[in-house]
């Protein structure tokens, strides 16, 4: 996907040619949960775009990966809108707040920016699927066995989630465990809104188990601005705009860094910098990435903290106490678009494990962006393949490259094994006039 082929292919005449006559659109969802992935492309399929698969597949691993995924934690997102041309941040990390470093709850306030500013749905339409879930298990994933496995002991004896995730042990994959607790709060949210968890019965609910005064809860709002980029030709690579070590403009520099190096030490002398040592507790992410029909793009990466958060239940809620953040290791959204056009060309995120060291979650994001972004030939298989094993994290991602023959682009997906990712490709009939 480098520049040079994508400057070469759209520069010619000044063409927009990025639509092939009578063929189908596609679109690429990939997420850290295989059931998320299957929600973000129903969503797709029922005529969604890429907040409102985004807004889906998060709530819906607060029910299939509550190790990495809550309603009481946070994250951040990267959005490029297509028409616009426009890339923004919508920060929503959950920060610490309340009694012992518990995080204020940001999570819902954050998902709801994102998919009202990059979706299209009803918000109840988004969060469904989530509850259907919850009330429904359709059986334990693979990616939340691992996670019960290696740090399930850190749940509290008292907890909801203990309770119906641990009561036997650790499960099997396929073991049917349904969350009702989680459900009801999913259909509070559903039918009353956002609102509900900021204010009212619920909200008096949440603050009290998160230690926090409810009117901090209350007055809580994302911050959205806008990206740190890195110009190429005619694209940009952009990554959230927030403060804090290991993320935004660490970043930046590090790419500056090493993107003259040559292409096989670039990656482990952006983790040197970046300070990811792949080794020691930290806390830990889960990512999501969409390039919807339209060609507008989002990454996002969320965090409960540490795995399973302070492992606290708020008793009846079906929902875990997340441990605040301060650095941004746990993950690292990015994307790579054209904003001549309006097309998004690469779009990853990189997370960490939770016991992979500082930075793991931008080491790894770099790791696969860097060659996407300055290399010529390499797919995104090909660049999952080749990253090195010594860089912690994991990272999946969407890598695009347009044909300097007709100007078409081409996109391959590459999901992360080691995080038990699934990437999916979605066919639809393109819209005519």
């Amino acid at each position: 996907m480098g520049a040079v082929a994508i400057a070469a292919s759209l520069l010619t005449g000044c063409v927009n040619t990025k639509f092939k006559t009578d063929a189908t659109v596609q679109s690429f969802v990939v997420a850290d949960e295989p059931y998320a992935a299957g929600i973000g492309r129903d969503i797709i399929t029922q005529g969604g775009r890429a907040g409102d698969a985004v807004a889906a597949m998060a709530l819906a691993m607060t029910a299939s990966l509550p190790s990495r995924v809550g309603l009481t934690g946070g994250g951040v997102c990267v959005l490029f809108d297509a028409a616009a041309k426009q890339a923004r941040t919508i920060d929503f990390l959950p920060r610490p707040a309340g009694a012992g470093g518990a995080a204020m709850p940001s999570m819902l306030r954050g998902l709801y920016a994102v998919q009202a500013s990059a979706g299209v749905m009803r918000w109840e339409q988004v969060v469904a699927p989530a509850e259907q879930m919850a009330q429904f298990s359709p059986g334990l994933s693979r990616a939340l066995v691992q996670d019960l496995g290696s740090f399930g002991g850190r749940l509290a004896a008292d907890s909801d989630t203990r309770r119906r995730l641990l009561a036997g042990g650790t499960p099997a994959v396929g073991t049917v465990a349904a969350q009702p607790e989680l459900a009801a709060t999913l259909s509070v949210l559903r039918r009353q809104g956002v609102g509900a968890f900021y204010s009212g019965p619920l909200a008096t609910t949440v603050a009290q188990g998160m230690g926090l005064d409810p009117a901090q809860l209350r007055a809580y709002q994302p911050r959205i601005a806008g990206t740190l980029t890195v110009p190429f030709d005619i694209t940009d690579l952009h990554v959230a705009d927030v403060g804090g070590p290991e993320s935004g403009a660490a970043l930046i520099q590090a790419w500056k860094s090493v993107a003259g190096l040559p292409p096989a030490e670039r990656a482990t002398r952006a983790a040197q910098l970046l300070g990811a040592v792949g080794t020691g507790a930290t806390a830990a992410g889960a990512g999501v990435v969409v390039i919807d029909p339209y060609e507008n793009g989002a990454a996002c990466a969320f965090t409960q903290g540490a795995p399973f958060g302070t492992g606290r239940g708020i008793p009846g809620t079906g929902m875990l106490v997340a441990q605040g953040v301060d650095r941004g290791g746990f993950g690292a959204p990015a994307l790579i678009a054209n904003s001549i056009v309006g097309r998004t060309l690469f779009a990853g995120v990189g997370t960490a494990n939770g016991d992979d060291g500082p930075a793991a979650g931008p080491a790894a994001l770099l790791s696969v962006a860097l060659p996407s972004g300055l290399d010529e030939t390499s797919t995104a298989p090909q660049i999952q393949a080749a990253r090195p094993q010594s860089i912690p994290g994991r990272v999946s991602f969407v890598g695009c490259r347009v044909s300097p023959e007709d100007g078409i682009r081409y996109c391959r997906t590459a999901a992360d094994p080691r995080a038990n990712s699934l990437a999916l490709t979605v066919e639809s009939e393109r819209e005519r006039n």
